[in-house]
């Protein structure tokens, strides 16, 4: 009994001791699971913040390096992002814009639905979405979409009215364009772009009235707005209110006396009316403005230059404003010239020289102002200054065709025509083109026709026709010489024809058409010719009075002919030896 009692004792003994290892055991191996999840959370943990932090890094990195405009670095980091979480929107929305900066507007635009579609509350993400639909010209699809961002936003923007006012306007839905505009100045007030948009669309839609009085009413309380004011002088204009028009112009100019557009627009109101005076009065105010662009200037005067009645008329007027012009601008080549110019049709060629030559004196004097210097010392018929100014330019510019040309003429009228020749055969190896080639052989033709050889004058012209078959000069030339020669006639016939088809209504090339017909017999048709070319010659030329008497007497008209042949000695033509022959037969 005992025994049993030791033993179950023993044995009791031994399953608490049992139990206790076991239960130490299980003690052990559940602080050990603990432990390890603990672990493995905090690793978890650890890893999703460095996940997150990551995807900041990227994120960050991608908006710096497009603020620095480094746009496909940019995008790079953000698809980067991306690829950590498709969901990040903020990542979404940045590459969208980086995109449309690309040029890639269909991506911009699928990045930006995606956006929209993570986070549809963001009116950012919204805003984007509709513009990039508009940028991509689906209209109709972005209606809806800032309808309802207009709708849903507390932020306003005055740019999303004036889109969806666009939007309505193009489907001509004119008053509910007008209507958003006018919510958007309830909300931000009447601002100026509004009020101009406003206008605008009201005059597309031809309601002229309700933009004048929009107009009107805002400028009321924005006494100091000269856009505003511009754009309703147009507004009367177009009504044709022009006391109206002239009044709000110069409450412009009242405001900003430098207001170009002001200015320009009261000078052209000016003149549409006739006070000619307040027009070039406005004008000089006009070419005072150092804002204005010297181009615009230069093409006003040119414009007033061109129009030969009004120029001749108002020829100290329209020289206050060159005047302006050079004093303001005294080394601009362009200005020189149209001073220079101006001088000269006032007759003061000299001041006009003097002009000229003072800029010239510039190392950066350009090729112009030496031409136009040489054609006016050719014009006052004087060679020596001619061959002068020819042989500076040449200095700076040695393969200019166009100098050599005025000096070979200029020593050719010097009676110096081996140095002419010289100077031709200088510029035929200057001349880069088929065309100066033609050009300058026909000055060499022209050189010998002046020394009497007529064989090396046709020569000289077969060159230059072999370079260009369409020298005008060359043509009319060649003709004649043959006529007078009395060669060729049937050649120097269709030269002649193909000079005044391509140079019409030119009155030498006229007569020289009309003298080979006289040389070919066919008078009748010489006459009609010269009929023509007469009334183009504004300059009386002599040969052609010559001409037209001979032609006349040909076809028995005596008493014309002779009065022909009386004008013609009245406008200078040598020798008038050969006119009183000719007067002595009708005697």
């Amino acid at each position: 009994m005992s025994y049993e009692l030791r033993v179950k004792s023993y044995e009791f003994a031994d399953a608490k001791k049992r139990s206790r290892s076991f239960v130490s055991r299980s003690k052990l191996i559940t602080l050990n699971s603990l432990l390890i999840t603990i672990f493995f959370s905090l690793f978890s943990l650890q890893s999703s913040a460095q996940f997150r932090d990551s995807l900041i890094v990227l994120y960050t990195d991608g908006v710096r390096l497009a603020t620095e405009e480094r746009y496909p670095e940019a995008l790079e980091k953000l698809e980067a992002a991306l690829a950590l979480d498709p969901d990040h929107a903020p990542s979404l929305y940045e590459a969208a814009n980086l995109l449309a900066e690309l040029d890639r507007g269909e991506e911009a635009l699928a990045y930006s639905t995606r956006a929209v579609s993570l986070d549809p509350s963001n009116s950012w993400y919204a805003g984007q979405k509709a513009r990039f639909t508009v940028g991509l010209g689906r209209y109709e699809e972005a209606l809806p979409l800032f309808e309802e961002m207009i709708a849903g936003s507390r932020e306003f923007s005055p740019d999303d009215y004036r889109i969806l006012s666009i939007l309505y306007y193009r489907q001509g839905r004119t008053d509910e364009a007008v209507a958003t505009l006018d919510s958007a100045a309830v909300r931000m007030g009447p601002t100026s772009e509004i009020v101009s948009m406003k206008r605008s669309l009201l005059i597309e839609a031809d309601r002229i009235d309700e933009a004048a009085a929009i107009t009107e009413r805002y400028i009321a309380g924005a006494p100091f707005d000269e856009e505003n004011r511009l754009a309703l002088a147009e507004i009367y204009a177009y009504q044709r209110r022009d006391s109206l028009r002239a009044a709000m112009l110069n409450e412009v100019i009242d405001i900003n006396p430098d207001n170009a557009d002001a200015l320009t627009s009261l000078a052209d109101l000016y003149m549409s009316q006739g006070r000619t005076s307040m027009y070039l009065s406005v004008l000089k105010q006009y070419f005072t403005l150092p804002s204005v662009p010297l181009e615009r200037k230069i093409g006003r005067l040119e414009m007033l230059t061109l129009n030969t009645s009004f120029y001749r008329s108002h020829y100290f007027e329209v020289g206050e404003l060159a005047l302006i012009l050079i004093s303001a601008y005294p080394g601009n080549p362009e200005v020189t010239e149209l001073y220079a110019d101006h001088a000269v049709r006032g007759g003061n060629a000299e001041g006009a020289l003097s002009t000229l030559k003072n800029r010239l004196r510039k190392p950066d004097a350009p090729l112009n102002l030496f031409l136009k210097t040489i054609e006016i010392e050719a014009w006052l018929g004087r060679p020596d200054s001619v061959a002068l100014w020819s042989d500076r330019a040449l200095e700076r510019f040695p393969d200019e065709i166009r100098i050599h040309l005025l000096r070979s003429s200029a020593l050719q009228y010097m009676d110096r025509p081996r140095e002419a020749r010289k100077t031709l055969k200088k510029a035929l190896r200057a001349a880069t083109t088929d065309s100066l080639r033609s050009e300058v052989w026909g000055a060499i033709g022209t050189l010998w026709h002046e020394e009497g050889n007529d064989r090396k004058t046709f020569s000289a012209y077969e060159n230059a026709l072999r370079y260009n078959k369409n020298n005008a000069l060359v043509l009319n030339n060649y003709a004649y010489f043959l006529a007078i020669a009395d060669e060729q006639l049937d050649r120097a016939l269709g030269m002649a024809k193909r000079a005044i088809r391509l140079q019409e209504n030119f009155a030498t090339y006229l007569d020289t058409y009309a003298w080979v017909l006289y040389k070919t017999g066919d008078y009748p048709e010489a006459r009609r010719v010269m009929q023509q070319a007469l009334p183009l010659d504004r300059e009386q030329n002599p040969e052609l009075l010559m001409h037209y008497g001979d032609i006349l007497w040909a076809l028995g008209e005596r008493f014309m002919a002779s009065s022909y042949w009386r004008k013609a000695r009245d406008a200078g033509w040598e020798p008038a030896s050969e006119i009183e022959e000719r007067l002595a037969r009708t005697e």
